[in-house]
């Protein structure tokens, strides 16, 4: 099974960070990190393999360039 996301940030202030992402499909969905704790959690609660991807690749660059990246793809 392939998996494709294009993540977006759509707000950011000192406490959390929140994301868009969609599907191939097109579906889409959100996220939030919370900074302090380095933690995530989708908004509607499904925590599949596609969320657990792009948690993945967003947590991944926070922790290398120490800032929420703008824009993030997720292909596998």
């Amino acid at each position: 099974m392939a998996i494709y996301a294009e993540v977006w940030k759509v707000s950011e202030d000192e406490t959390k960070v929140r994301y868009s992402f969609s599907d191939s499909a097109g579906a889409e969905r959100y996220m939030t990190l919370d900074k302090a704790a380095e933690k995530f959690w989708p908004e509607d609660g499904v925590n599949n393999v596609l969320y657990q991807a792009v948690a993945r690749t967003v947590a991944v660059a926070w922790l290398r360039e120490a800032r929420a990246p703008e824009r993030l793809l997720v292909a596998s």
